[in-house]
C-alpha cells in the first residue's frame, strides 16, 4: 500500500515541477520563435506520457496509441519536420521496460512462444529481415538501420499488446478505447470536410510538395484529420466500421438498444470521414470485410439484414442519379478500375518490372523502392518506380521468398481469427473474432492496391489484433 501511495505522489508531484517549469519557460520562448514554443509544449507533455508509462505500462500502452495518431499535429503547428520515429521508439521502450518490471503480475502467460505456428513465421521472417544487411543489390545499409528500427518497433508492440491484454475484459476495454479514438478522429475529419482545413494545416501542405500532392487532388483536399496522411486516416476508418457493423448484428439481450444507437451513430461518422479521405482502397475494402462477414454468419436474421442494408447502400452509390458529388464520383472509380488511367498505368509498370521480380529471388534491398530508393540508394535500378502495392514492394525488396513469408504471414492471422470464432461461445466474443478476421482479410486484400499494411496507424492496429488473436488461441476464455 505505501508502495503504491509513493508511485501516485511520485507522479503528482513530477506533473507539478514539470508544469512550474513549463507555464513560464513556453510563456518566454513563445515571445522569441513561436515554433520552438510548440516543440518545447509537446516534450514537456511527452515526459509527463513517459513516466506515467513507465510506472504504469498497460496505461502507456494507450498513451503510445494516442501519441501515434496525434504526433503529426505538433510537427504540422511548428511547420517543420521533428523527429516523429524516434519518439514513438524512447516511447515504446518506456512501456517495454515497464512491462519487464511489473511485479503485480506474475502469472505465466500460457502462450507458446517457440511452438506457436504464427510467431515461427514471424521468427522466420526477422531472420530473413536481419539478413538483408547482406543482400548484395542494396548500394547503402543505412535505409535498412531505418527499415529494421521501424519493424522491431511493430514487433516489439506485438508482443506488448499480448502481455496487456491478458482477458476478454482486457479486449473489451481495447475496442471500446480504439473505437472511440477512432471516432475521434473521424468526427475532427467531418469538421475538416465542413469547414476547411485549419491555417496551419494548409500551410504545413503548401509547404511540402509530396504532401500536396497526394492531400490535394483536382482541386478538392482530400481529408486526414490528425493522423499522417489521408490513406492511413482512410484505411483506419474502414478497419472500425466493419468492427462497429458487426458488433450492431448482435441480439439486443447482449447489445443494448441504446449501445446500438451509438453504433450506428459511430458507422455514420466513420463511413462519412471514410468518402471524405478519397482513399479508394479503404473504399474497397469495406465490401471485402464485410463479404467474409456476411458468408460466415447468413444463418443470423441480423446478419442477413444488415447485409441487405449495406448492399442496397452501394448499389445507390454505385448507379443512383449522383452526378456532381466529387466523394461519390470518387468511390465510384474504386469499383470501376478499368476506366481509370492510373490504375491502368500501375499495370503497365508491374508488367514492366517483372523481369526483375524473376531474376532476384531475395529483391533488391530492403528501402530500394520508389522515393525511399532515391533518398538511400539513388541510382539502384528500383529507385523511384512507385509500387503503389504492399505486395509489390515485398517482391521487389525481398523478392520472391520473402513474398511468401509474408503471404504466409498474412494467411496465418486470417486462418487464427477464423478459427478462433468457431471455437469461441459468447456472442460478443465471437463478433468481435469474427471482426477481427474480416478486417485482417480487408488489409490482406487491400495490400493488392496500397501499402495498407505499412502504416503507422494501421500497423499499430494490424499488430494489436494479431496480439489478440494469438491469446485467443490459448484459451483466453479461461482467464476472464
Amino acid at each position: 500500500m505505501y508502495s503504491q501511495q509513493t508511485k501516485r505522489n511520485t507522479v503528482i508531484y513530477l506533473f507539478i515541477l514539470l508544469w512550474v517549469i513549463a507555464v513560464p519557460a513556453i510563456a518566454y520562448i513563445s515571445s522569441i520563435d513561436a515554433k520552438f514554443s510548440i516543440a518545447l509544449f509537446a516534450a514537456i507533455i511527452g515526459l509527463g506520457f513517459a513516466v506515467v508509462s513507465a510506472i504504469n505500462f498497460r496505461l502507456g500502452y494507450y498513451f503510445y496509441i494516442v501519441i501515434s495518431f496525434i504526433i503529426h499535429v505538433p510537427e504540422r503547428m511548428a511547420k517543420t519536420t521533428m523527429p516523429v520515429g524516434v519518439v514513438m521508439d524512447l516511447f515504446l521502450l518506456l512501456v517495454l521496460a515497464g512491462a519487464i518490471f511489473d511485479k503485480k503480475n506474475k502469472e505465466k502467460s500460457n502462450v507458446e512462444f517457440f511452438k506457436d505456428p504464427l510467431l515461427l513465421v514471424l521468427y522466420l521472417y526477422t531472420a530473413y529481415m536481419l539478413i538483408q544487411v547482406f543482400n548484395p543489390s542494396m548500394y547503402s545499409i543505412q535505409g535498412w538501420f531505418i527499415f529494421i528500427r521501424v519493424y522491431i518497433r511493430n514487433f516489439l508492440f506485438l508482443f506488448i499488446t499480448m502481455k496487456v491484454l491478458t482477458g476478454w475484459n482486457d479486449i473489451y476495454k481495447f475496442f471500446k478505447f480504439w473505437l472511440a479514438l477512432t471516432t475521434a478522429a473521424a468526427l475532427y475529419g467531418c469538421l475538416q470536410q465542413a469547414v476547411g482545413l485549419l491555417p496551419f494545416e494548409r500551410a504545413y501542405i503548401a509547404m511540402n510538395p509530396d504532401k500536396f500532392k497526394t492531400v490535394m487532388i483536382q482541386g478538392r483536399a482530400r481529408i486526414f484529420s490528425f493522423m499522417a496522411d489521408p490513406a492511413a486516416f482512410g484505411v483506419l476508418m474502414a478497419c472500425s466500421t466493419i468492427i462497429c457493423i458487426v458488433l450492431l448484428t448482435a441480439k439486443q439481450a447482449v447489445i443494448s438498444f441504446p449501445k446500438k444507437l451509438i453504433l450506428i451513430f459511430m458507422i455514420i461518422v466513420h463511413i462519412l470521414a471514410l468518402g471524405y479521405s478519397g482513399t479508394r482502397t479503404a473504399y474497397v475494402m469495406l465490401p471485402v470485410g464485410l463479404l467474409l462477414f456476411f458468408l460466415v454468419n447468413l444463418h443470423n436474421r441480423n446478419t442477413l439484414i444488415a447485409a441487405a442494408i449495406f448492399t442496397f447502400g452501394m448499389l445507390a452509390l454505385l448507379f443512383g442519379p449522383f452526378y456532381s458529388n466529387p466523394t461519390i464520383i470518387r468511390f465510384r472509380t474504386a469499383f470501376m478500375g478499368s476506366q481509370d488511367e492510373s490504375l491502368n498505368l500501375r499495370d503497365v509498370n508491374r508488367h514492366g518490372i517483372q523481369p526483375y521480380m524473376y531474376s532476384h529471388p531475395i529483391g533488391g534491398g530492403v528501402m530500394t523502392v520508389g522515393n525511399d530508393g532515391v533518398t538511400y540508394n539513388p541510382g539502384h535500378r528500383l529507385a523511384g518506380l512507385q509500387p503503389d502495392s504492399g505486395y509489390l514492394r515485398a517482391v521487389l525488396e525481398l523478392g520472391w521468398i520473402g513474398l511468401i513469408i509474408v503471404c504466409l504471414y498474412t494467411y496465418m492471422g486470417v486462418h487464427y481469427a477464423v478459427k478462433n470464432y468457431f471455437r469461441e461461445e459468447h456472442e460478443v466474443n465471437k463478433l468481435l473474432l469474427i471482426g477481427i478476421a474480416a478486417v485482417l482479410y480487408a488489409i490482406l486484400v487491400a495490400q493488392y492496391a496500397q501499402e495498407a499494411a505499412g502504416l503507422v496507424e494501421s500497423s499499430i492496429f494490424l499488430n494489436a489484433i494479431l496480439g489478440i488473436s494469438i491469446k485467443v488461441k490459448y484459451n483466453l476464455s479461461k482467464s476472464k
